[in-house]
């Protein structure tokens, strides 16, 4: 044997083994380099994008639409000889029109958006409960108040939520307009009455760990300033209702409202100095969520917007301060049939003020049903889907 040689190739062999074994430790530490950089990158981008998820919350307002053009009533003459007919005819027409609008089925889409996104805090405006008693009184207002529920749609919305594996309960709410009147049940041919609650309300999310999220202190009012008419003893009541919480470290009041529309702004300009002047006037910071019938660049003609944002920041004008006239929540027709309307207004808004948070997102999510079929979307609203954040968290 070649000693020599065997000496050589046991030297070049242990050469290679030391070669294959330096390129196999640098081809490791080159991918565990990568996978911590893809690691420290991913949660640079995540700080970017979101802000730290046990101290964030998030808020939705939401009308849920009646479903129906129910300010057709108030249109009517009382003066007129035909007065009751006309009034006959015109709440049958409402009538069969909500029922046509399937306020089940729309609010099955609300409780789809809701379950997906899980806000803390829901508010929800038109959250009607509509009854019928039969035979009815054909008396205005009914001697006897009509009680059979046909559609309670807090209550839909609520047991939708769920069915979904999302749990939520009402802990404030307000009636708003509650009048029965007359109507002619097509089924039957016989006089009923049918009697229309409106109301609005707050929801909060009853599934998070003991102690996360706690409220105290519900409240609920009417506005003093709303339309009324003698003449047939009819009135428009709105209202608001409100809430303390505690969530995350935050302490805040949590108001829910709906001003008058916008056809009253100097009525409106009053409801929204009431509720600057009642509710909101409090040390703690507050949040209000609702249909405000007010748009930023009074496209509606009102300015109500103007008196809240003197007080209070704009959570949308707050997050997309290049898109003020954007953020678009209302203008699908009543009948809820048109793919051609578009929202032409933003007037479903969430104000605040104080606190050691910020709005860091905001977000329109028009609630389109997929279908071809009317109705095409759950309410001639969008939802609004606000995050707050600690200040500081945006980046």
């Amino acid at each position: 044997m070649n000693t020599t040689k065997t000496k050589t190739n046991q030297s070049s062999l242990r050469r290679l083994i030391q070669r294959a074994q330096a390129v196999a430790f640098n081809h490791t530490a080159q991918l565990i380099l990568i996978t911590l950089l893809s690691v420290t990158t991913a949660a640079a981008q995540a700080r970017s994008v979101r802000p730290r998820a046990n101290r964030s919350f998030q808020t939705m307002t939401v009308n849920l639409y009646v479903g129906g053009g129910t300010g057709r009533v108030l249109a009517l003459a009382p003066s007129d000889p035909g007065y009751i007919t006309n009034l006959v005819a015109t709440v049958t027409g409402i009538y069969y029109e909500i029922a046509a609008s399937q306020p089940v089925v729309r609010l099955q889409r609300v409780a789809d958006e809701i379950a997906a996104r899980h806000p803390d805090i829901v508010s929800v405006q038109e959250a009607s409960l509509i009854r019928v008693q039969s035979p009815g009184d054909l008396v205005l207002g009914g001697t006897t108040r009509a009680t059979n529920v046909v559609f309670d749609y807090l209550q839909i919305l609520v047991d939708s939520l769920a069915t979904r594996g999302v749990y939520y309960a009402v802990v404030a709410s307000t009636d708003e307009l509650d009048v029965e009147l007359p109507m002619l049940n097509l089924q039957t041919g016989s006089i009923d009455d049918a009697r229309l609650t409106d109301r609005d309300a707050i929801l909060v999310r009853t599934d998070l760990p003991r102690g996360e999220l706690l409220v105290r202190h519900p409240r609920s009012g009417n506005f003093t300033n709303i339309i009324r008419l003698p003449s047939v003893g009819l009135s428009v009541p709105r209202g608001w209702c409100s809430v303390d919480v505690i969530l995350r470290g935050q302490v805040f009041r949590y108001i829910c409202t709906h001003l008058e529309e916008e056809t009253a702004p100097q009525l409106q300009i009053l409801q929204a100095k009431e509720l600057l002047e009642g509710p909101a006037r409090s040390n703690l910071p507050v949040i209000i969520g609702g249909d405000f019938n007010s748009d930023p660049l009074h496209r509606d003609g009102s300015l109500a917007y103007d008196v809240f944002a003197a007080h209070f920041k704009d959570a949308w004008t707050l997050v997309h301060p290049a898109d003020f006239a954007g953020g678009l929540t209302w203008g699908h027709d009543e009948f809820l049939a048109d793919p051609s309307t578009a929202f032409d207004r933003r007037i479903d808004l969430v104000f605040f003020r104080g606190g050691r948070f910020t709005a860091w997102q905001a977000e329109v999510r028009d609630l389109t049903l997929d279908r071809t079929r009317p109705p095409l979307w759950a309410s001639d609203h969008a939802a609004v889907v606000v995050t707050f954040a600690p200040r500081g968290s945006r980046h």
